[in-house]
């Protein structure tokens, strides 16, 4: 009797080749079918991080707009909310010096100020652009240069750009066909 029970467990121990060939062809058509959703969290993540800022962008404006029209100053008067610096009621692209303002790093620009966005998380350029300052940013796992130029952060194609205007309002853009 103990050479049946014995035989009988022995037979049906451990997988067969077939039954381990099936698994492992089974896993790797999940693995082609589930690879690319997972490939593209990072682009996901750039792209919800690009329209995030250009939402945080365009409210800080609002908000600084009007708290400068009801304070009672001018469209030309320099202005400081909160430590947020501007004129003609929208943030500057550049950032606040004590007499005006400059495309330096050693503070945030004040619109990032103003978004609550964190200058450590972003690759940017303050630049020049029809006589107004500008700032273009891409998101720091795009771009890992510490100080890019405008032709770096715009090669990307995954970018904000805030134009300060001396007239009318800013302009807000963004590009992610490169994200």
């Amino acid at each position: 009797m103990k050479n049946t029970i014995h035989s009988r467990y022995s037979s049906h121990s451990g997988f067969t080749l077939i039954e381990l060939v099936v698994v492992i062809i089974v896993l790797g058509i999940l693995a082609v079918i589930a690879a690319p959703k997972f490939i593209n969290l990072k682009s996901d993540a750039n792209r919800a991080a690009i329209k995030s800022a250009v939402g945080s962008i365009k409210s800080s404006v609002s908000l600084f707009k009007s708290k400068t029209l009801t304070s009672g100053n001018n469209l030309t008067d320099v202005v400081t909310f909160s430590e947020i610096t501007g004129s003609n009621h929208q943030p500057w692209a550049a950032t606040a010096t004590g007499t005006g303002f400059n495309a330096g790093y050693a503070t945030p620009p004040e619109i990032f100020k103003a978004a609550g966005l964190d200058v450590n998380d972003w690759r940017y350029r303050i630049y020049v652009e029809n006589g107004s300052y500008a700032v273009a940013a891409a998101p720091k796992s795009i771009l890992d240069v510490a100080q890019p130029t405008i032709t770096e952060v715009r090669a990307t194609n995954c970018y904000f750009n805030y134009h300060w205007k001396t007239a009318g309002t800013p302009v807000i853009s963004s590009v992610d066909t490169g994200c």
